[in-house]
């Protein structure tokens, strides 16, 4: 008689299919799964299947929405808030932003970055009103473009803490027009100030300064003042209760300039960065009102 071949134990039967795929998860799963990638990899899971095609429209918002191509068509099906923006267009895409800004302002975006060129070495882009509609907005930068006029009761950010302004013009309202934005942005702390045109420098001497417009820095909670500037535009500072760093560059000074003034504005700083041409003689320590002068040149 033949012994009998051991018995092979069962295996077990395989899984169905859709107890183990993606669309056999929770849809909870699939938006935090969604929600933790970039906006630009968010997107990309719409390739996944047809279950996954839409979940990126309506998942909770990812951090930041970055350069990516067709930037327009993704803020317009993007259900949720879009709290960072940054771009760097180039001269031919400046028109984008136009339809970007209004999307954004209506996604409450709180961080907004466009840098229209390296300061205003090509035809500057004319921002679109609605830049003034990003009520949300606590940090804007923007890089070689012109700033329109605001409408009433829209001049300033109420929760802007940071503003980078770069090769920036007012071409409609000039200085009144940076200095209505910064003091109907009571909450901010930091301000950068860099080659800034305004309609007026066109008519100054820049031998005496004659012909500028006072500048008037008001910003009752600044902390960090940065001005750099190829031609002193005339501006002074308020008390600055809060202030603890600044830094002023400019390469020509007007003849009529209070450095007295300047210097006793500051006085409450700890870092006081002051670059000033040969001609300018330096104060002496015992003149200089600031104890916390760290440069002085």
């Amino acid at each position: 008689m033949e012994a009998s071949s051991p018995r092979r134990k069962p295996r077990p039967a395989p899984a169905e299919e859709s107890e183990t795929s993606l669309e056999s998860l929770p849809s909870e799963i699939h938006e935090r799964i969604v929600s933790l990638l970039p906006v630009r990899y968010a997107v990309r899971t719409s390739a996944v299947s047809r279950a996954w095609r839409r979940i990126w429209e309506s998942a909770p918002a990812s951090p930041s929405i970055g350069a990516m191509t067709y930037a327009d068509d993704v803020l317009a099906r993007y259900s949720h808030p879009v709290r960072s923006f940054f771009f760097h267009l180039p001269e031919e895409s400046f028109q984008c932003s136009d339809d970007w800004v209004p999307l954004l302002a209506g996604k409450g975006v709180q961080t907004l970055r466009l840098h229209f060129s390296q300061g205003r070495d090509v035809e500057p882009h004319y921002m679109d009103v609605s830049i003034f509609s990003c009520r949300e907005l606590t940090f804007l930068d923007l890089i070689g473009c012109d700033i329109p006029a605001a409408p009433a009761g829209l001049v300033g950010f109420p929760n802007l803490t940071k503003l980078y302004l770069h090769g920036v013009g007012f071409p409609d309202n000039g200085v009144r027009g940076l200095e209505e934005l910064i003091a109907e942005s009571p909450l901010l702390q930091v301000l950068w100030l860099d080659k800034l045109w305004f309609p007026e420098d066109e008519d100054v001497d820049e031998q005496d300064g004659h012909g500028f417009e006072e500048l008037v820095i008001r910003a009752p909670n600044l902390r960090n003042l940065r001005i750099v500037s190829e031609y002193d535009n005339g501006w002074q500072i308020e008390e600055l209760p809060c202030i603890e760093k600044v830094e002023i560059s400019s390469d020509n000074y007007t003849t009529n300039r209070d450095f007295m003034r300047l210097l006793t504005r500051v006085a409450r700083v700890r870092e006081l960065s002051l670059k000033m041409p040969k001609r300018f003689s330096v104060y002496h320590d015992s003149d200089c009102p600031s104890p916390h002068l760290m440069d002085f040149m």
